[in-house]
């Protein structure tokens, strides 16, 4: 076992959910408490899940206070646990439901939930049986801090780092809020806040390394000027928030000319998000040179994107090995679309012959990794292997709870995250549907 030193470390030996749960709920702490109170809150709903599957117990009620009583009531958890459990609830409730506390009140209740989600991830480290003696470790400063020295070294400083690593906090606040699927409006724009201040921090960045604004590099159209190494990175992160739609400061056509500024100076992580810009822009000669250049970089993106490429027919012919040969590497590195892409394709038997196993693997797959577009795609004529969805599902996720046969939900009217799905599986929709 590697050496833990802090929390977030001993939060990371639980599941990934947990583990990202956790360090989210510390970034946040400060800048958004009620964000952390809902991130606590999960952790909680994940170790009832994880007490449940360990005595292979089939909840019988969705409410989570009636979880942490019937977990009582069949022993996985004993008496301080289950004040434990509740204490957190309470504190956490707050975070979900409440929208009038004002940030001083909200944080008590934050810092007090970590307090209570440590002891409980303690207890739960022995008793689900991870090891045998808990490891030692201190608690690390939340994130508010973290963010105010950040910005006051940038007011005291021409440094270029500073500014990078001010953009780099502000990118991964926008990824947390982002990631909330909440019927909340809030957090869009909070994201959209973070990522439009990262944008102007990188760029701020770029202009002390390289003594060029990006509209320089723009209006040059990479002609005779000069762009420090340094800076090499600090463009492409710019680059790639416009790219992905994260603010809207630029068009294509001015991401390309970044993109190919880096790629002609040998930046090789630049090479597949050129390559794609030119399929958009339908300059498909320069697409099929760039998406499989030897020195592009072997990564999630490139592989999707080559799997589109040869299962389209606009940039090359189609190629329905090299299609499935693409999205698998895609899949290897956990890329849900490329899931839902391989599932369509034997479901079809177009591009290759049908396998209606291999279909239902990989749908099963996407679903289970939180891809809806999956769950969509269940039409009228593939429901008839619904069933076989199921002991799939629970076998991907390593899920001993029974899951039952559903239909597809197809959200008519807006549901809140804790009504009931309207698929009829009697979940809350944030914990079907609606994931």
């Amino acid at each position: 076992m590697s050496t833990i030193n802090n929390d977030e470390q001993f939060a990371a030996l639980f599941k990934e959910s947990i583990a990202s749960d956790y360090k989210n709920a510390l970034l946040l702490m400060n800048v958004s408490p009620d964000v952390s109170l809902f991130k606590f809150r999960k952790i909680l709903e994940t170790l009832c899940l994880l007490y449940a599957q360990r005595h292979s117990y089939e909840f019988t009620n969705k409410n989570l206070w009636e979880q942490i009583n019937e977990l009582a009531d069949i022993c996985a958890i004993h008496g301080a646990d289950r004040e434990l459990f509740h204490g957190v609830r309470d504190l956490t409730n707050d975070g979900v439901h409440n929208k009038e506390l004002s940030n001083e009140l909200l944080l008590k209740k934050a810092l007090a939930s970590r307090t209570k989600v440590l002891d409980l991830l303690e207890s739960a480290y022995l008793s689900l049986g991870l090891g045998e003696r808990l490891p030692q470790y201190e608690l690390i400063d939340v994130g508010g801090q973290e963010h105010k020295d950040l910005w006051f070294n940038c007011l005291i400083s021409c440094d270029y780092k500073e500014y990078l690593s001010l953009g780099d906090f502000y990118e991964k606040m926008g990824e947390v809020f982002e990631s909330e699927d909440l019927d909340d409006k809030s957090f869009t724009a909070r994201a959209q806040t973070m990522y439009a201040f990262a944008a102007e921090s990188y760029k701020s960045a770029f202009q002390l390394c390289s003594k060029k604004t990006i509209t320089d590099v723009i209006s040059a159209d990479d002609k005779q000027i000069s762009i420090a190494q340094q800076s090499h990175q600090i463009l492409f992160k710019y680059a790639l928030l416009c790219f992905n739609n994260k603010v809207d400061n630029l068009h294509i056509t001015e991401v390309t000319i970044l993109l190919n500024a880096l790629a002609k100076r040998g930046f090789y992580a630049a090479y597949a998000y050129l390559g794609w810009c030119y399929y958009l822009g339908e300059d498909y000669k320069k697409a099929h040179k760039y998406l499989n250049h030897k020195k592009a970089e072997h990564t999630v993106f490139l592989y999707q994107r080559l799997g589109v490429l040869y299962s389209s027919g606009k940039a090359s012919s189609i190629n329905g090995d090299k299609a499935v040969e693409s999205f698998k590497k895609a899949v290897g590195l956990g890329c849900n679309k490329s899931m839902f892409e391989l599932g369509k394709i034997y479901y079809k038997g177009e591009l290759v012959k049908k396998d209606d196993e291999l279909a239902q693997n990989y749908l099963c797959q996407a679903i289970a990794t939180g891809n809806l577009d999956a769950v969509l795609y269940l039409d009228e004529k593939y429901l008839k292997i619904r069933e076989l969805f199921s002991g799939l599902l629970e076998e991907i996720k390593g899920d001993k709870v029974k899951v039952e046969p559903q239909k597809p939900c197809i959200k008519t009217t807006k549901l809140g995250r804790n009504e009931p799905c309207s698929c009829g599986s009697n979940l809350k929709y944030k914990n079907c549907c609606g994931k």
